[in-house]
C-alpha cells in the first residue's frame, strides 16, 4: 500500500477513464507489465496527467488492520460507512459478509472465530459455538449449511 493506489479499490470517474482508455496502447510501450493491473493503472494515469486523490475511508482492508485480525471475520462488515471490504475470497466468508453489510444478520450470529470449522464464517467478537449443527456450515449459528 505504498504506492496508495494499489489494493483492492481503485474509484475513476467516466473521464478518467475516456482518457486511460485512450492512451492504454502507448502506456504498455513504455512502462511494461511488471507489478499488476493496479500498478499499471496508477504509472499511466500519473503519466498521462490525470489527477487523482487519496480516501482510505472508502475500503476496508484486514491486511493493513496489523495482528488480530481473521480471514473469515465479518465483524466489519457492519461498518455502513465502508463501500467496500477485502479480502473475502471464500463464499461463506464473502456472502456472510454481504448479508451482514445488508443488515440480514448481525456477526454476533456467528459462531466465534476460535470456534469455527473448515470454511466457517465467523466473529472475533462472538463467543458462540456450533454446539449440535452439522458440518460443513455458513458459520451462522442454526444457519444454513452453507451459502452458494
Amino acid at each position: 500500500f505504498k504506492f496508495h493506489f494499489m489494493g483492492a479499490l481503485e474509484v475513476l470517474s467516466k473521464k478518467a477513464v475516456d482518457v486511460f482508455l485512450e492512451n492504454a496502447d502507448e502506456c504498455g510501450k513504455h512502462l511494461g507489465h511488471n507489478g499488476g493491473e493496479d500498478f499499471f493503472t496508477m504509472q499511466c494515469l500519473d503519466a498521462i496527467k490525470v489527477g487523482h486523490m487519496t480516501d482510505f475511508s472508502l475500503l476496508d482492508d484486514k491486511y493493513t488492520h496489523g495482528k488480530g485480525w481473521h480471514l473469515f471475520d465479518v465483524d466489519s462488515c457492519e461498518d455502513q460507512a465502508i463501500v467496500a471490504f477485502h479480502p473475502y475470497k471464500a463464499v461463506n466468508s464473502w456472502v456472510g459478509c454481504h448479508k451482514v453489510a445488508m443488515k440480514e444478520v448481525t456477526p454476533h450470529d456467528f459462531v466465534g472465530c476460535v470456534h469455527r470449522w473448515h470454511g466457517d464464517a465467523c466473529s472475533l467478537t462472538s463467543g458462540r459455538e456450533h454446539g449440535n449443527d452439522p458440518q460443513p456450515s455458513s458459520g451462522v449459528i442454526g444457519g444454513p449449511k452453507a451459502w452458494r
